[in-house]
């Protein structure tokens, strides 16, 4: 396989390309991204896509990318049980919606994980993860929208096996800590904590050296799997949104990178401000929220539910 050293479309200069046959997969350096600016996000939605959408997004907007940004090509994944916005050059989603509510966790009688990996039906003729991709990899299949979030349809459950809903996680993240933070947020509905919830999350890109003048070098590493060049994010978010017992909205963020963590789990330490990862992923998430709420939701890190 090769080592590409890629120079993204901000960096200044010529690209620089260098060629190593000794690497399992394919290394991509690519420039960290400019901050947010706000875009309207496509029109043209049928009236059953809106509804899906105003459904799993929420009351503050479908999420909206920065048109400063190089998100590349895009195409919105629009189903019942979640929405997403798949991103063409990377071959995942650059977020996923989903809103969690109590009749969905609740287990119906024959609804059962069959684990059911396919390519999305909706993205055929684009470019798209293929099985072929993950296999001998390395890296599991990791959901964005969980399997265990959708018990009371098979169908919904079912489609959250496609691909789209898929990113390249490694098993010591995916099958630990992540699959802990899904059972946390689940909790919350499970348990009446809330009456229900709005979930975004999804895979970026960041090297806490870019942070820094004197580390940075504007390139942030990352890996691809398969032939179709599937990008490894190296650091996930995932963002609750709800309304508290008092009736008021309350938020909370969590980050956490592509890798295994010690046990115990401590969330805590996971909880960065919205307003943090917006501008390292170069997506609005609220993007008709009001301006003070917006400043009270995403700029401060918020706290567990409970």
């Amino acid at each position: 396989m090769r080592h590409f050293k890629y120079r993204h479309p901000f960096a200044a200069g010529l690209a620089v390309l260098t060629l190593s046959a000794c690497a399992a997969t394919t290394t991509v350096h690519t420039r960290r991204p400019a901050p947010v600016t706000h875009f309207r996000a496509e029109a043209g939605f049928t009236p059953q896509q809106t509804e899906f959408i105003e459904d799993n997004c929420g009351p503050f907007g479908i999420p909206e990318l920065d048109s400063e940004w190089p998100h590349g090509p895009t195409a919105f994944v629009i189903r019942e049980g979640y929405v997403l916005q798949h991103s063409s050059e990377d071959k995942i989603a650059r977020w996923v919606c989903e809103h969690v509510t109590k009749e969905e966790v609740t287990q119906a009688p024959g609804v059962t994980r069959k684990d059911p990996f396919a390519p999305d039906p909706q993205l055929a003729g684009k470019p798209r993860a293929e099985l072929a991709d993950y296999k001998r990899s390395g890296f599991d299949r990791g959901h964005a929208a969980p399997a265990g979030n959708e018990n009371s349809s098979q169908r919904l459950k079912d489609e959250t096996f496609f691909l789209s809903n898929m990113s390249p996680q490694t098993p010591q993240h995916n099958q630990q800590i992540w699959a802990e933070l899904e059972h946390l947020v689940r909790s919350w509905v499970e348990n009446n904590v809330v009456d229900s919830e709005f979930v975004l999350t999804g895979g970026f890109f960041y090297d806490p050296k870019e942070e820094d003048s004197a580390t940075a070098d504007g390139l942030i590493d990352y890996e691809t799997v398969g032939t179709g060049a599937v990008a490894v994010p190296t650091h996930y978010f995932k963002i609750v949104l709800a309304k508290n017992h008092a009736g008021a909205w309350q938020a909370v963020a969590f980050v956490e990178e592509n890798r295994a963590y010690k046990k115990p789990f401590d969330f805590t330490k996971d909880i960065m401000p919205i307003a943090w990862i917006e501008e390292r992923t170069g997506i609005d998430f609220f993007p008709e929220l009001d301006p003070n709420e917006k400043h009270r939701l995403e700029d401060q890190a918020g706290t567990l539910f409970h």
